[in-house]
């Protein structure tokens, strides 16, 4: 089997491989039922790692061109999808738009191959049970009371909420939020607060602040795919920190220091995505002398602070920060629902006034009426009742995912509780591929996030995520239930 390589091409290896036999499948040089050559044999022919095959024969299946089985190797499916045959002449007939893909958008190529996005979503498989999702519990979330909020606010503030305004936000909105704040122990005036659309925004205006291409912006090894995604689209270097159950460890982010100069350090102190660590106050203080000394600016994502389970909500990096070296980020959308795409930045005021002029030249401002609706919903004290309840609610379902691990997970797989949050971090016994166990899941129509998505750099463990918020609890046990028996059955198979 002749695969040609160009390894000047941007292209991954692992896609050209995919590439090259695709072509040989919808040809029919491989006809239905070949079986195809051993990872280990074709990676050995190639002078490849043996994962890149791994992954290369992955997305052939997740296409539905192969079919992988234990003992019997890799074979071309008998009855390929319905558009194999047209492909080839297909792709002779259209645009190559792929060759003018920028150099940037190549640089950010997503962790997983591509097209693995369609391994989160749900299969065709009645009941799917998805712990990868990230969403909350949108069946919790008050309606009818939200709805009478925007009624109120368009009785009360009427065509101000209809015209265009300023980019920092509807300001009866800004002028609530100090308080709103103080209630983390962060002090800070209207004038070092703005409103974007979501975290993400917030993201790529402070990053287009702060970055050149090639600066350096030090992340938690495992971190939230959209952070990573930002920061590579402005072709930073991102450096990835291990972290361990207090958070990152701030004794390497040291070294990193010492080593390299820094721009940005992105973290999630608290319930972090995807781990659920919690910064330790000893590592907070720490980091924030760090910060000072070597002139970096620390991004605080504080995305569901409210959500604690366990004990005290913990005081964010910025109630510590006494140089205004935090800019601090939050979130109504994970709060409340992702719908309502509102978030906060909080920064110095010199600061703010140049993310204005950054958010100007993207959308002007954020959604005003929504902006109304939500002051409306926090004055009435709907908002702290509402998450009172999704507290109450997230942590019995956290307390009946942990009973039902302990029972089905094999004993090598390892995992800490999280004192809040949306999501559950395992430990896989070393040896398991998370890819590889997800595609053998989602044939039973169990769903996770694998430990690729979420690395900057190598990761030394495999791992998966588990969110547990928006999953009722009839169907928790269940879910966990498959993915132990599927992960002790993998295991056994080795």
């Amino acid at each position: 089997m002749i695969v040609d390589l160009d390894r000047n091409n941007p292209t991954p290896l692992y896609i050209q491989i995919k590439d090259r036999l695709a072509e040989l499948i919808q040809a029919g040089l491989l006809g239905p039922g070949a079986r195809l050559p051993s990872t280990r044999e074709l990676a050995g022919s190639m002078g490849v790692n043996r994962n890149t095959v791994i992954s290369a024969y992955e997305q052939l299946q997740v296409e539905g061109l192969v079919s992988s089985h234990v003992g019997r190797g890799t074979a071309v499916r008998e009855h390929l999808p319905a558009s194999a045959g047209g492909a080839r002449r297909e792709q002779a007939e259209r645009m190559r738009v792929e060759a003018l893909l920028s150099a940037t958008w190549r640089s950010t190529y997503p962790q997983l191959p591509a097209g693995s996005e369609q391994l989160l979503e749900a299969p065709e498989v009645e009941g799917t049970i998805s712990f990868a999702s990230h969403e909350p519990d949108l069946s919790l979330f008050p309606v009818g009371e939200f709805a009478g909020c925007l009624q109120s606010a368009m009785r009360k503030y009427g065509g101000d909420l209809l015209a265009a305004g300023p980019s920092r936000g509807f300001a009866p909105l800004i002028e609530y939020m100090p308080g709103f704040l103080a209630r983390r122990g962060i002090q800070c005036t209207d004038r070092e607060i703005m409103i974007v659309n979501g975290i993400q925004q917030a993201l790529s205006i402070v990053g287009r602040l702060f970055l050149d291409p090639g600066d350096t912006v030090i992340m938690e090894n495992l971190s939230y795919p959209a952070a990573l995604g930002v920061f590579r689209s402005l072709q930073a270097s991102c450096v990835g920190v291990p972290l361990d159950d207090d958070g990152i460890r701030v004794d390497l982010v040291e070294g990193v220091l010492a080593r390299r100069s820094a721009k940005l350090l992105y973290t999630i102190p608290t319930y972090q995505n995807p781990t659920g660590a919690v910064l330790s106050p000893e590592r907070r203080e720490r980091l924030l002398e760090l910060a000072r000394e070597r002139q970096v600016v620390i991004v605080e994502d504080d995305y569901v602070h409210d959500l604690c389970f366990d004990g005290r909500e913990v005081l964010p990096l910025k109630a510590r920060d006494t140089r205004e070296g935090v800019i601090y980020l939050g979130s109504f959308s994970e709060i409340l629902c992702p719908g309502i795409r509102l978030s906060w930045i909080v920064a110095p005021a010199a600061i703010i006034d140049r993310l204005l002029l950054i958010k100007q030249f993207t959308d002007l401002y954020s959604n005003r009426i929504l902006q109304g609706a939500l002051l409306e919903f926090s004055q009435k004290g709907l908002l702290e009742r509402h998450l009172k309840r999704k507290q109450a609610v997230y942590r019995k379902r956290r307390d009946i995912m942990m009973d039902a691990m302990k029972e089905h997970f094999p004993a090598e797989a390892t995992w800490r509780k999280p004192r809040g949050g949306l999501f559950q971090w395992i430990d896989l016994p070393r040896g398991t591929d998370a890819l590889s166990l997800l595609l053998k899941t989602r044939s039973q129509g169990v769903l996770f996030a694998p430990d690729r998505i979420f690395s900057v750099e190598e990761w030394e463990r495999a791992g998966l995520r588990l969110g547990f918020a928006g999953i009722d609890e009839g169907k928790i046990e269940k879910g966990i239930q498959i993915l132990g028996d599927t992960l002790k059955e993998t295991r056994g198979g080795h």
